[in-house]
């Protein structure tokens, strides 16, 4: 499903599924969870990565003798793994995101993205005289577009 990601403070994030309207929350042993209510279990630290990837690792648990991050991490199926698993580090693959941009969606939420404005090449010149139809001019202004956040691996 589509994830939404919100800001609750600077370099803090929510992650919140779509369709099912839960927020991801990691527990106090790691395990990945969704739950209808916004608690301190729901915020997770956002990494951008030198290769272009993006981090999450819990803002609340972490080891407790050597304080390592415990982060939001998939396996190649795209099952949550334990955040408080040895290999789940911030240099392996299982843990790191991409953004995705999704031109349909015009929401306010997530990150917007502006570029410039090409003038529209002209019309072709009709083969067959017709009437003309009525054209809805388009809105003025920069475009906007939603970046959502997907998984790095393809499912199926």
């Amino acid at each position: 499903g589509v994830l939404e990601l919100f800001a609750v403070s600077q370099g803090v994030i929510g992650i919140k599924g779509v369709h099912s309207n839960r927020f991801l929350a990691m527990n106090s042993r790691g395990r990945l969870y969704g739950t209808e209510r916004f608690t301190d279990d729901c915020r997770f630290r956002e990494r951008f990565q030198e290769n272009s990837y993006n981090t999450y690792a819990s803002l609340l648990h972490r080891h407790r003798r050597t304080a390592r991050d415990w982060f939001v991490a998939l396996n190649k199926r795209g099952k949550a793994k334990m955040g408080s698993s040895p290999r789940v580090k911030p240099q392996h693959v299982s843990t790191h995101f991409l953004p995705r941009v999704s031109l349909r969606d015009g929401g306010e939420r997530g990150f917007t993205i502006t570029g410039r404005r090409k003038a529209p090449p002209p019309p072709p010149p009709p083969a067959n005289p017709r009437p003309a139809k009525a054209v809805r001019a388009a809105a003025p202004g920069p475009r906007r577009t939603q970046v959502k956040y997907w998984p790095k691996y393809r499912f199926g």
